[in-house]
């Protein structure tokens, strides 16, 4: 998609979200500069960047520009390579990841964009296969090294709806298998939440925060 359709659809959402709510802080999700240029302009505050500043190299000056907080996501390799990538060891899979957060956020402080403003993202099924997500999600605390919040995308993720026609075959019907990604992505979302992540991108907001808080509890009473 060009930068002028991602505008042309964002803008008005954001124009409407913040006429609504003056106060929000809205994030835009994109991998282009022209794009965050053009959101940042018009009021977001926030920019989420799948490629972790890797495809775009006019992206962390803009963002920089602008003292924009960013999410910065690993990325293993473009969309169209994800098929083919190769299956990886758990410890290859983590140096990976960290490696790449890593230089991602080295390039973020390049440009003068000071830690605190920088969130890493793992990118849950970016490139990752399907049971490499949940080896990342078993070991995602070791992220927290880096230094900066973690935040955890796997609400409706393909290696959840995968585990699921596991359990109910390929023949579950549609309201059954819908119903069985959300109760997955919840359970993810926990685990995730238990594993050090800050942040969270749902779906279901209502159901998320329920069991959100039930996470929060335990890591409140369970850890220092």
């Amino acid at each position: 998609m060009s930068a002028e359709e991602e505008l042309a659809r964002l803008l008005p959402v954001l124009k409407g979200i913040l006429d609504a709510r003056s106060a929000a802080v809205v994030s835009v999700d994109t991998y282009k500069a022209a794009t965050a240029r053009s959101a940042l302009e018009a009021g977001a505050e926030v920019v989420n960047d799948v490629s972790g500043f890797t495809w775009d190299k006019e992206m962390a000056r803009v963002c920089s520009e602008f003292g924009a907080g960013v999410v910065l996501m690993h990325t293993r390799g473009r969309p169209e390579e994800w098929r083919e990538q190769p299956q990886m060891a758990p410890d290859a899979l983590l140096t990976l990841v960290r490696e790449g957060l890593g230089a991602s956020l080295a390039m973020a402080g390049a440009h003068g964009i000071p830690a605190e403003a920088v969130v890493l993202d793992p990118g849950y099924g970016f490139g990752k296969r399907f049971d490499e997500n949940y080896v990342l999600l078993a070991r995602q605390a070791e992220l927290l090294a880096l230094g900066r919040p973690l935040l955890a995308g796997v609400s409706r993720k393909s290696f959840l709806r995968h585990t699921m026609a596991q359990l109910y075959g390929d023949g579950a019907n549609v309201e059954t298998a819908f119903k069985a990604r959300e109760r997955a992505s919840l359970a993810a979302m926990t685990v995730a939440i238990l594993n050090g992540a800050s942040i969270v991108r749902v779906h279901a907001v209502r159901e998320a925060v329920e069991a959100a808080r039930i996470a929060d509890a335990v890591l409140a009473d369970g850890r220092p």
